[in-house]
């Protein structure tokens, strides 16, 4: 192996000797390609980690000049907006956010961001499922919620989630996009209801 190839790779990236030459090796001594080989590998085990598309972790890999540490960081710090609407960014929007607690009332730290902002018109098209499982008794307190609150917290424990989740299943939907929407919280709240004790639902409205 070209000593000099060997030492312009390892130039224009940070990478041990082996992983040096098994790139160069592969890719028949061309350097370029072996560079761009080691950030393609790079982007998709940021996308595999971060439970992301390609084109998203490639964006903030670029944007945090090839940090991979950075770019996992940033994305996983990223608050899930789950809507109908392209490129939404939640910033000053009214609607809803969602996230998993235990039964001690506190949140669950993890290394991804585990929240979740749904807009207003978004939850139109399922907050009567929401609503329908009210009056509600607090599992933990045995106080009694009698409806829905828009503008404040709602608990919703294990077994009632899983109520309201079949209720929305089982909704009529004909647009795709809704169909959509309805199938990316339902495989949220799942995701949570793997671990948590408890779903808040918090209005903003």
């Amino acid at each position: 192996m070209d000593a000099e190839k060997i030492k312009d790779l390892r130039s224009k990236i940070s990478i041990p000797l082996d992983v040096a030459i098994q790139l160069l090796k592969k890719n028949n001594g061309n350097v370029l390609n072996s560079e761009l080989e080691f950030h393609n590998n790079t982007i998709v085990e940021i996308s595999e980690i971060t439970a992301c598309d390609f084109e998203l972790a490639r964006k903030f890999y670029n944007l945090y000049n090839h940090d991979r540490v950075k770019a996992i960081e940033k994305l996983n710090s990223r608050q899930v907006i789950i809507t109908t609407k392209e490129n939404l960014v939640a910033r000053n929007e009214i609607g809803f956010v969602l996230w998993p607690e235990n039964r001690k009332g506190e949140s669950y730290k993890t290394k991804k961001r585990n929240d979740a902002f749904i807009p207003s018109a978004d939850f139109e098209y399922v907050i009567n499922e929401f609503k329908s499982v009210f009056p509600l008794e607090n599992s933990w307190n045995k106080s009694v919620d009698e409806y829905f609150d828009i503008c404040g917290n709602n608990y919703f424990d294990k077994e009632t989630c899983e109520i309201i989740i079949n209720k929305i299943r089982h909704t009529k939907t004909d647009e795709l996009k809704v169909a959509k929407f309805k199938n990316e919280l339902i495989d949220w709240l799942n995701d949570k209801l793997l671990y948590a004790d408890c779903i808040v639902v918090y209005g903003n409205l």
